[in-house]
C-alpha cells in the first residue's frame, strides 16, 4: 500500500510540475515578450545602396547601408521604383534610370512581392484541392465543382455529391503513371485562390523525389517531370502566378537554397537566387522586386539579412544585416528557467510538446532556490529534505511551486 502511496504521489507530482514547466514560463513570457523591430530596407535603384527606415524614434530614421542620413524628401527621390505613383503626381518622377527607359505597365507586371515563413510549410494540410482549367473560355478562372486529392493515387470529388468521378481519376491517374509519376506522393503545391491572374495548376513531388507539373488544359490532364538537376532535393514549393509569366513560383531545397522555376523552350529552369542558404523550419524570407532589383530580407532568430539582387540574373549586388535586439523574456528566461515547456512553437501550426533550453548559468537559479527550499521545508525528516533539495535543483521554480501546490502531500504522513 506505502508503495502505491508514492508512486501515485510521484505521478501527481510530475504532472504538476509539467502543469508549472509550461504555466509559469507562459506568464512571465506574455508579460516581457516584445516582437523584434527591424527596419524597412529597400535597396535604391539610382543610389546603388540599401536605405533604411528605421522605426525606434531615432534621429537618423532614414538612412543607407553606408551611413548617410536622408531627408524625407531625399529619401522618396532615392527610390522611385518603391514611391513611383507619389512622384509622378509629384512631377519628380525620372524618365529613365541608367538609360533604362521607366515604362509603368513593365514596372506593374514585373513587380514582385513574396513571403515565405516556417508556417508556410509546417502547417496541416486537408489534402484536398482545385484543378482550375487553365485555358479557361471565359477571361476569369471559375470553379470546377470538384476537388481532388493526391497521395496514393490521384482521386476527383464531387463537392456536391461527395462521389468520386471514376472517369476524370482514371484519366488523370493514367496519365500520371505514363509520364513516370511514382506514388505515394510526397507533397503537393499550388495556388487555389480563384483571383489570381491566371492558373499553372500545382507541383507535385513524387516517392523518388521527382518534382511534376500537374495542370488541366482543354479539360485534359497535363503532366510533366521538370527533371530539375540531380543535385536539388525538393523541400518545398510555392507557386506564384505572378503578372509576367517569368516563372512558375518559388522552390527550396533540402540544404536552403532558394530557386526561381521558370520555363525555357518547353523545359523548365532553375535560376538560384544568391544569397545564404536558409533553415526553413525558422527563418522568414520576403521578396519585394522590381524590374531592375529584388530587395530580399531574410530574418532568422538572431538577425535579419539583407539582399539586393539584380532581377535578371538574381546575382548579388548589394548586401547588409542587422542583429536583433536584446529580447526581455529572451534575457530573463536565460537566468531564471534552465528549461521549459510549450505546447505550441511559432514556426509551426502543430499542436505538440517542445522543450526548450535556455542558457547554463539558468542553473544559478535553481541552485538558490535548491537552498531556499531547505528552508522552507525545514521539519521535514533528512530524507525527505534530501528529495525535496534534489527535485528542485532539477525543476528549478517549477518543481518548487509543485512541491508547494503538493504540500499536505508531504506532511508526516506522506509517503516521501
Amino acid at each position: 500500500m506505502m508503495k502505491n502511496k508514492e508512486s501515485i504521489y510521484i505521478l501527481v507530482l510530475l504532472f504538476v510540475t509539467l502543469v508549472a514547466l509550461w504555466g509559469i514560463p507562459e506568464l512571465v513570457k506574455t508579460a516581457t515578450y516584445s516582437n523584434d523591430r527591424y527596419p524597412f530596407v529597400y535597396f535604391s535603384s539610382t543610389e546603388k545602396k540599401l536605405l533604411f527606415k528605421e522605426f525606434d524614434g531615432r534621429e537618423d530614421a532614414l538612412h543607407d547601408d553606408e551611413g548617410k542620413v536622408y531627408t524625407d524628401k531625399e529619401y522618396d527621390a532615392a527610390l522611385p521604383l518603391l514611391n513611383f505613383r507619389q512622384l509622378t503626381v509629384n512631377g519628380e518622377m525620372p524618365d529613365s534610370i541608367d538609360g533604362i527607359a521607366i515604362d509603368p505597365r513593365e514596372l506593374r507586371v514585373k513587380q514582385v512581392n513574396f513571403r515565405y515563413g516556417p508556417l508556410n510549410k509546417n502547417t496541416p494540410n486537408p489534402g484536398l484541392y482545385i484543378m482550375y482549367e487553365s485555358l479557361p473560355k471565359k477571361a476569369k478562372l471559375e470553379s470546377p465543382g470538384d476537388l481532388f486529392r493526391l497521395k496514393n493515387k490521384i482521386e476527383f470529388i464531387d463537392a456536391a455529391s461527395n462521389r468520386v468521378n471514376k472517369q476524370k481519376s482514371e484519366q488523370f491517374q493514367t496519365a500520371l503513371l505514363k509520364a513516370g509519376y511514382a506514388f505515394p506522393a510526397q507533397w503537393t503545391s499550388g495556388n487555389l485562390n480563384i483571383r489570381k491572374p491566371y492558373d499553372e495548376g500545382y507541383f507535385s513531388l513524387d516517392a523518388q523525389g521527382q518534382l511534376y507539373h500537374i495542370k488541366m488544359v482543354n479539360g485534359r490532364p497535363f503532366i510533366k517531370n521538370t527533371q530539375l538537376d540531380s543535385q536539388i532535393e525538393p523541400a518545398f514549393f510555392a507557386m506564384e502566378e505572378v503578372a509576367d509569366k517569368r516563372f512558375y513560383g518559388f522552390l527550396f531545397d533540402k540544404k536552403g537554397n532558394s530557386y526561381i522555376l521558370e520555363e525555357d523552350g518547353g523545359k523548365y529552369k532553375t535560376v538560384q537566387l544568391d544569397i545564404d542558404p536558409i533553415h526553413l523550419d525558422a527563418d522568414e524570407l520576403m521578396i519585394i522586386g522590381n524590374f531592375l532589383y529584388w530587395t530580399v530580407a531574410v530574418q532568422t532568430d538572431k538577425e535579419k539579412h539583407f539582399y539586393a539582387l539584380q532581377t535578371e540574373t538574381l546575382k548579388r549586388v548589394r548586401y547588409a544585416f542587422v542583429e536583433a535586439k536584446v529580447n526581455k523574456w529572451e534575457d530573463i528566461s536565460g537566468k531564471i528557467f534552465p528549461f521549459y515547456l510549450t505546447f505550441r512553437d511559432k514556426h509551426s501550426e502543430y499542436i505538440a510538446p517542445h522543450l526548450h533550453f535556455t542558457a547554463f548559468t539558468a542553473w544559478i537559479a535553481n541552485v538558490l532556490l535548491a537552498v531556499l527550499s531547505l528552508f522552507i521545508f525545514h521539519r521535514k525528516s533528512n530524507k525527505k529534505k534530501i528529495f525535496i533539495g534534489i527535485y528542485t535543483l532539477i525543476f528549478g521554480i517549477a518543481g518548487l511551486v509543485a512541491l508547494l501546490i503538493m504540500g499536505s502531500s508531504t506532511s508526516r504522513k506522506s509517503p516521501l
